[in-house]
């Protein structure tokens, strides 16, 4: 019965996905897309992706150094202009900076592409401070603290920041009928253990956005919502509970190219798709999970080892 499932629910997807290969592209020469999270990742390939069909680019990261390098880069592949704003998203300051250069470059934005984010790779136990040889213990102070400021930080960063951007640009995107782009994850639709404040934060965007998509279709403004799976990206040296050695390289099982993963964000974007699930596999996983979840949840448990 349940290989009758998986095999109903895979071949559903992909007669839905032939369905979309059919339809073209529609060009993105001469728009005005503005990238948050440009420096590295999924976010530098979404740049270059609007680079090489001859967008307007304003890119936003923290790292300066990087960020002029995404700059040439773009530059080289044909952009047709790119500007930059260095600096915290998670800064009001920063917001409006970026906000006040769109306006004062178009006066208006076709795309607005929300990709900065930040992870977490601790289980709960472990983040509290609760974990002993002889079963579990009160946290100290000292732990509660830590737990609190990876929460405040993972929260700021993939719901506070994305949020009010989208609230800030919103007559911006309305001007041209445009399209905003969140980048969430796999995450925001199953939750993942070792990732229990990742997961929380990214099932807050799709709640967020999910409810912005039908306030603001009548403004004729569009909200894709994309949720890679496993992306070959340096993501894991944003977790915001963790500084040793694991943090700093991408976890083994990513496998999906964050170019491949970047075509396929701006193309859904394109489109004013309303979510993108992608590689095609995890759609089938996150339909399971509404018919079997406790099976799904085995899986997960399976891959992150718990």
């Amino acid at each position: 019965m349940l290989e009758l499932v998986l095999a109903t629910l895979a071949a559903g997807v992909a007669g839905y996905l032939a369905v979309q290969r059919l339809r073209p592209t529609p060009s993105v020469r001469g728009r005005a897309a503005v990238v948050v999270g440009a420096s590295a990742g999924i976010g530098r390939c979404v740049a270059l992706e609007y680079a090489r069909g001859g967008a307007e680019l304003l890119l936003c990261a923290r790292r300066g150094a990087e960020l002029e390098q995404v700059r040439a880069e773009c530059e080289a592949a044909g952009a047709g202009a790119v500007r930059c704003v260095v600096g915290d998203i998670t800064h009001r300051a920063t917001q409006l900076a970026l906000r006040r250069c769109a306006a004062e470059a178009w006066g208006r934005v076709d795309y607005l592409v929300l990709n900065a984010g930040a992870i977490s790779v601790r289980e709960v136990v472990d983040l509290w401070g609760i974990r002993a040889a002889d079963g579990l213990h009160e946290a100290d102070g000292a732990a509660a603290d830590r737990a609190e400021a990876a929460l405040q930080r993972i929260m700021a960063v993939n719901v506070h920041a994305p949020a009010a951007l989208a609230g800030l640009f919103l007559p911006l995107v309305a001007e041209r009928r445009g399209v905003i782009v969140v980048v969430s994850s796999m995450a925001g639709l199953v939750a993942a253990p070792t990732r229990a404040l990742y997961s929380a934060s990214k099932h807050a965007v799709t709640g967020f956005f999910s409810a912005l998509r039908m306030e603001v279709a009548g403004l004729g403004v569009a909200v894709t919502i994309a949720y890679p799976g496993s992306v070959a990206t340096d993501l894991r040296r944003s977790a915001v509970d963790s500084s040793g050695p694991d943090a700093a390289v991408a976890g083994s099982s990513a496998r999906m190219a964050p170019e491949a993963c970047a075509r396929q964000i701006v193309r859904a974007a394109a489109l004013r798709r309303p979510s993108l699930i992608t590689p095609w596999p995890y759609a089938v996983a996150a339909a399971l999970y509404a018919l079997a979840p406790g099976l799904v949840e085995r899986m997960a448990k399976r891959k992150y080892g718990v």
